[in-house]
């Protein structure tokens, strides 16, 4: 008798064991939600705006400006210098003088990619904005690198040509460089100015 009283009580146990089970698993495949991404995630912080994030760099530490150049040119001198977000700004004083010189000067500015994701595609065009009796000739942008990782550093090189006989009047030149940042392109801009101060 006790025999079968222990069959029936483990013959219970296992059917109760079982329906909690069919229970629970059913429970939670009604309860369940899974979630679909579709794209790509990430923990990156998206950057809202056009300008290119950038650290600037001394390049002469001597004088402590952000510029070197690869010469000067006679009654024109170093005035200001300015990097303000997306603008670096290059100003330099023309003084009273006549002289008969072309001269071919580039001005190198250095930043670095201050980011966690890679700079890509990198573009510069370079215009002339002002330019009083068209002394100045020619201007030529030029990158050092098309592809800047996270904290790596690069050279933007603005070449400008001119034939100041007086040193009067102002002229302008303007570098747009261009990134793609986070699938858009954003910009940094590199201006010269020679102005009587």
């Amino acid at each position: 008798m006790t025999n079968i009283n222990v069959k029936r009580k483990l013959y219970i146990i296992s059917i109760i064991i079982f329906v909690y089970i069919f229970i629970l698993s059913t429970g939670y495949a009604f309860f369940s939600k899974s979630l679909t991404v579709s794209g790509v995630a990430s923990t990156v912080e998206y950057y809202e705006g056009e300008k290119l994030p950038v650290t600037a760099t001394i390049r002469d530490t001597k004088s402590n400006r952000y510029y070197t150049a690869t010469s000067s040119k006679s009654f024109v001198d170093f005035y200001s210098e300015s990097w303000q977000g997306d603008t670096y700004t290059l100003n330099f004083n023309k003084r009273a003088g006549v002289v008969s010189e072309s001269k071919t000067i580039t001005y190198v500015i250095t930043f670095t990619n201050p980011t966690v994701l890679t700079f890509t595609d990198g573009n510069i065009t370079a215009e002339i904005t002002k330019n009083y009796h068209s002394r100045l000739k020619s201007v030529k942008g030029e990158l050092s690198k098309t592809e800047i990782l996270p904290g790596e550093s690069a050279d933007i090189l603005f070449t400008i040509k001119f034939d100041f006989l007086t040193e009067f009047g102002e002229h302008s030149a303007k570098a747009t460089v261009s990134y793609m940042y986070q699938n858009k392109p954003r910009y940094l801009y590199f201006i010269i100015n020679y102005i009587n101060v």
